[in-house]
């Protein structure tokens, strides 16, 4: 009977599955291939935190604005798609311990005149009057443009890609997004010839928060718990490095962690 027991609890161990949800339209951290599979930063790191948890992964695609309410709403059981960890999305949700830097950059032409930022990095609404800034929807930057750069018009889109095409077609003055990604997918690319970052990164914790983590529901305190030990393995053992540099040929990591 003891042993009937222990293979029955080893079958339910071994049959645990876990739900991720991502966006899956934000290259190179969760995109699908010409041939429908899922890659990216966000989706290795998923795999390697799930797999320290000896549980099976599903992943599920939502749009970016609608991953927290999947959440809330038990459409899955973690969120791992380039999610800034602020006090405002604490309200609702948990977070794992950050394991991606979070912060931001303005990308316009070349011979732009837009001044978003003074010589000490300070936000300058003067230099960006009448300026239209393309963002992100449901990400952390609006809150920053809306309280930083009240005169500036700002435009919506579902993706980056969508804001860097209407960047190149002259119908916003520039883009405002992760670094990382916009010189992956834009500056280091030949469509981004004629393209520049506009002033430097802005480190804003109070807007953009500590970095990057992994969505949890907050009765979800045991899971957290693990999640942060599979995160912290992941670093410590260098299985993070490898993933990391399979991107980048810098480090990641927000300076607390690394």
């Amino acid at each position: 009977m003891l042993a009937a027991g222990s293979a029955a609890f080893a079958t339910q161990v071994s049959a645990r599955e876990l739900r991720v949800g991502s966006d899956c339209t934000y290259p190179p951290f969760s995109y699908k291939n010409a041939d429908g599979n899922l890659l990216g930063f966000d989706i290795d790191i998923g795999k390697g935190v799930v797999t320290r948890l000896g549980a099976d992964i599903s992943f599920v695609c939502q749009p970016f604005d609608s991953l927290i309410p999947g959440l809330l709403a038990g459409k899955f059981d973690l969120l791992v798609a380039s999610l800034a960890i602020t006090d405002e999305r604490k309200k609702s949700i948990d977070f794992s311990v950050p394991y991606r830097s979070s912060t931001a950059r303005f990308v316009g032409p070349d011979d732009s005149d837009a001044q978003p930022l003074t010589e000490d990095g300070e936000p300058n609404p003067g230099g960006m009057e009448g300026k239209t800034i393309a963002l992100q929807r449901a990400s952390t930057y609006e809150n920053y443009m809306r309280e930083k750069f009240p005169s500036a018009n700002l435009q919506f889109y579902d993706t980056t890609d969508n804001m860097l095409l209407d960047l190149m077609s002259k119908r916003v003055d520039l883009v405002f997004a992760g670094p990382i990604k916009l010189a992956n997918d834009f500056l280091n690319e030949p469509r981004g010839k004629g393209y520049k970052f506009i002033g430097p990164e802005i480190n804003n914790i109070t807007y953009f928060g500590p970095g990057i983590g992994i969505g949890i529901r907050k009765d979800d305190l045991g899971l957290r718990q693990e999640v942060d030990s599979a995160l912290e393995a992941l670093i410590d053992d260098g299985t993070f490095k490898t993933i990391n540099d399979k991107y980048w040929s810098f480090n990641v990591l927000p300076p607390a962690s690394k």
